[in-house]
């Protein structure tokens, strides 16, 4: 084997693979199209020379003479297409290079290497037939228009070399600066190469021209480099980038759940929080509606708090007013109850609505809320009384278990969330009949309680709104009267 064959076969496989490496990467992107062609042209123009180097008869030389020189030629249209594509495109070819556009210079060239193209396909003034030569083999000659087509090659290594410098003064995005300053040392270095091992050295009489192909090797390898560290560049960017979003949008996200959050709290010493709730998750709308529902109804007020009220300081009675209700308030929310409306001293709870428990747990846990109250109530009334208020605070409670129409009432632009109907009105007169300190409730209410609570029959009393008589019970929280029950 010609060992002067050597360098562009081993060239040839690297370029090959290098220009496979660079199209499997993406072969959407239009730069690694084309980095793809300009690798396969100059391993194409390798493996030509080694093929000529390799010709056994003057017919093989022959065919394989003028192959590296086409290949090598088309290479440059790639080359310059390239450059573009890395260079702004659109911006380079506005640029002047002594005088001239870029777009001019672009359309000169290619009209050039067309030329040189037919010539070389159809006489021998570029490349003449080959010669054999000892111990090279195969070599090519050289026709008159060969020391033309060297000068245009000056110019035509100029013109890529003032795009990439151009381009790297222009860019201030530190990715897109430094494949152009690989692609500009590549082809620099390659320029350099082949003028020196392609003509000085050939022209001292040293045969070193196998070895030109290590410049084509250089050029594709560093240009490939510089191709694949800005996509791994990029893509880092763009994860970094990515987890930069991220984390801003996450932490966006935190401060609007906390002003969510804080909304919903603020919301909620306006609105029930049971209904506060419903409506940010979404299951409650803004719309006049209602439904039909089992439901235990609870009222209660301060027995005689109108005296209280026209015979304290307005301060006292907004102060000591707060304390119950956020006590009162505070105790319906730990049982599960609903609160539509305070009305002055006045509380009004519903039990099972918007959620239930179930019928009897409704009904169990809103007497049981009753009996807290009045405990809470016996300590408030201590305090105050410790504090210099006379007035004998004391708490009736009505409760009453039966259908009503509970949900959205008022208007479009203002609405609470209320149950309404006659079991309601039933509920608020059990509490106007209750003697203080107790809690009465209907005969509805006890046979779901009887079980667990002990109740006393009062008895039947007749109430405003009903033409029946109601019969009802007392709760019994005192343990002597519990015991006597029994």
């Amino acid at each position: 084997m010609n060992p002067f064959a050597l360098p562009p076969i081993i060239a040839f496989a690297l370029l090959l693979m290098l220009s496979l490496a660079v199209i499997f990467q993406d072969a959407r992107e239009n730069r690694n199209r084309l980095l793809f062609a300009l690798c396969l042209g100059m391993a194409l123009a390798n493996g030509a020379s080694g093929m000529l180097h390799l010709s056994s008869n003057e017919a093989q030389a022959a065919f394989w003479n003028k192959w590296p020189y086409f290949f090598g030629v088309l290479s440059f249209i790639i080359e310059i297409e390239y450059i573009l594509q890395i260079s702004d495109r659109n911006e380079r070819l506005k640029e002047n290079l002594a005088g001239i556009p870029i777009a001019a210079h672009r359309w000169f060239i290619y009209a050039c290497i067309t030329s040189c193209l037919l010539v070389l396909v159809f006489t021998d003034l570029l490349i003449a037939p080959p010669t054999y030569h000892s111990p090279t083999g195969w070599e090519h000659t050289y026709g008159p228009l060969f020391i033309p087509y060297i000068s245009f090659n000056i110019y035509l290594l100029v013109c890529p070399l003032f795009i990439l410098y151009k381009g790297i003064k222009t860019t201030s995005n530190l990715i897109e600066k430094r494949i152009r300053k690989i692609t500009f040392a590549a082809f620099f270095g390659f320029d350099l190469y082949g003028f020196l091992f392609g003509i000085v050295l050939p022209f001292f009489g040293l045969q070193v021209h196998s070895f030109y192909s290590i410049g084509p090797i250089y050029l594709c390898f560093l240009m490939t480099y510089g191709l694949m560290r800005m996509q791994w560049e990029t893509i880092n960017d763009l994860k970094n980038g990515l987890e930069e979003k991220v984390a801003s949008r996450t932490q966006a996200l935190k401060a609007a759940n906390q002003r969510l959050y804080e909304a919903q709290a603020q919301i909620s010493k306006y609105i029930d929080p049971n209904v506060t709730e419903k409506i940010f998750k979404g299951e409650f709308t803004a719309e006049l509606s209602h439904q039909r529902k089992k439901l235990t109804l609870f009222f209660s007020d301060i027995k005689d708090f109108t005296q209280f009220t026209d015979a304290s300081d307005p301060e006292d009675v907004a102060r000591l007013l707060n304390e119950y209700l956020g006590e009162m308030a505070r105790i319906v929310r730990k049982w599960g109850g609903t609160i539509p409306q305070f009305t002055g001293d006045s509380i009004y709870a519903i039990f099972g609505a918007p959620d239930t428990k179930g019928v009897r747990e409704d009904a169990l846990a809103c007497l049981n809320m009753a009996m807290e109250m009045q405990q809470r109530m016996t300590l408030l009334r201590e305090k105050w009384w410790n504090q210099g208020v006379q007035f004998p605070f004391q708490i009736r409670c009505g409760i009453h278990s039966g259908m009503a129409n509970v949900g959205n009432y008022g208007s479009e632009g203002f609405m609470e969330y209320s149950a309404i109907g006659l079991n309601t009105n039933l509920a608020s007169r059990l509490e106007q009949a209750c003697e203080p300190g107790e809690i009465y409730i209907s005969h509805a209410t006890w046979a779901l309680v009887k079980e667990s609570i002990p109740c006393k029959e009062v008895g039947t009393i007749e109430v405003k709104g009903f033409h029946y008589p109601i019969q009802t019970y007392r709760v019994l929280q005192n343990e002597i009267e519990i015991d006597k029950q029994k």
